[in-house]
């Protein structure tokens, strides 16, 4: 039998003419993961200091324009609710291979399950086109937002561009944050001080002080109220009620916005995203090569009903789980073989904002702050 995620390497080989992948490696029982390592063609190593952050550029809108969707309030998951994993998603590109949209458990806690993996071909019409996800009940997790060093830099930060040693044995996974400040309007809040004015109308993604974390519109869903610990704006949400909304982002008056491109220009590249799905849990995507609008129907086809585009280009997608929980040996496995640089957030530190996942009951007090 292949396991689940092993398909995203063959799916990558075949789709994108890579001539090979390592073969997946196997987490412990208490994780009960199978991901991918990095691909050869990204070799992990110490973080690079180059930067593949987008560049400003306009696409050309190619969604038609909806109504505009109703105003939903953020939701709260009561804690246990949720053990099972999700409904299999349905790939686009036929015959389908073994495992394809098939949920394989990536991390688990002394409660069960708690982060999830799949891919899939989301585009009968664009088949080279490889969508991974990783949803997590965030209800048994402890979400922080940790700093980088150069975003958003203005340190000393409790939370730095490493995860600190005490709390590394309650590490379940952690995922890249969103664009530098030069190519966005919208801001950055965390521990009491505000790096960037934020904006309302933006997509936020916002964690409690629990660890208690969503997305939503600032200044319709969530404002900075004083219950939440950190904010971090990333452009106007992708999806909104169910309904793609990017044809309906305007700035300064003009249709669309600037969703990012790769260098020279190239708008068809791997972009991450988070989302809400209709059965609450929250949900990471990395998905390539797309425009934005790709990335909203890869999304749309995996059941979100929220969605804010994170950041892009090269190896900056990461959504990493983490090897032997309850020690401070912690193994970084990326979910699928585009991802590398897989050290980045456990051990060699940031230069770019990050978000971490924690098991509380390994924390001090159940919390980082």
């Amino acid at each position: 039998m292949i396991p689940a995620l092993t398909i995203v390497a063959m799916l990558i080989a075949a789709g994108c003419g890579s001539s090979s992948h390592s073969a997946a490696g196997s987490l412990p029982a208490t994780t009960s993961s199978t991901a991918i390592p990095a691909s050869a063609a990204i070799p992990s190593g110490t973080a690079s200091a180059a930067s593949t952050e987008p560049t400003p550029s306009v696409p050309a809108p190619t969604a038609p324009a909806v109504s505009t969707p109703p105003t939903i309030s953020v939701p709260t998951l009561a804690p246990g609710t949720i053990h099972a994993a999700p409904a299999a998603l349905v790939t686009a590109v036929l015959p389908t291979r073994p495992h394809e949209g098939a949920w394989n458990v990536l991390a688990s806690t002394a409660q069960g399950p708690v982060v999830w993996g799949t891919t899939i071909r989301p585009f009968a019409d664009q088949p080279a086109v490889i969508a991974t996800y990783a949803t997590f009940d965030q209800s048994r997790l402890h979400a922080a937002l940790f700093n980088g060093t150069e975003l958003p830099g203005a340190g000393p930060w409790t939370n730095g561009s490493v995860v600190m040693p005490a709390a590394l044995p309650a590490l379940t996974a952690a995922f890249n944050g969103g664009f530098k400040f030069r190519h966005i309007k919208g801001g950055y809040y965390t521990e009491g001080r505000v790096v960037k004015p934020l904006l309302d109308g933006e997509a936020t993604l916002a964690i409690r002080a629990d660890g208690q974390m969503t997305i939503g519109v600032y200044g319709t869903d969530l404002t900075n109220d004083g219950s939440w610990v950190s904010l971090r704006q990333n452009l106007p949400m992708i999806i909104d009620g169910g309904y793609e909304t990017v044809s309906m982002a305007h700035e300064d008056g003009v249709a669309n916005i600037y969703w990012g491109d790769n260098f020279g220009g190239v708008l068809l590249d791997y972009r991450s995203a988070l989302c809400v799905r209709a059965d609450g849990l929250l949900m990471y995507a990395a998905v390539g090569r797309v425009d934005i609008n790709g990335l909203t129907r890869a999304l749309l086809a995996a059941g979100c009903q929220r969605a804010m585009e994170l950041d892009m280009n090269g190896h900056w997608p990461q959504f990493i789980t983490y090897t032997n929980p309850g020690t401070s040996s912690r193994l970084p496995v990326g979910l699928d073989s585009r991802m590398g640089h897989l050290e980045r957030y456990a051990s060699a530190g940031s230069t770019k904002d990050f978000i971490a996942l924690f098991d509380p009951a390994l924390l001090a007090n159940g919390v980082v702050r």
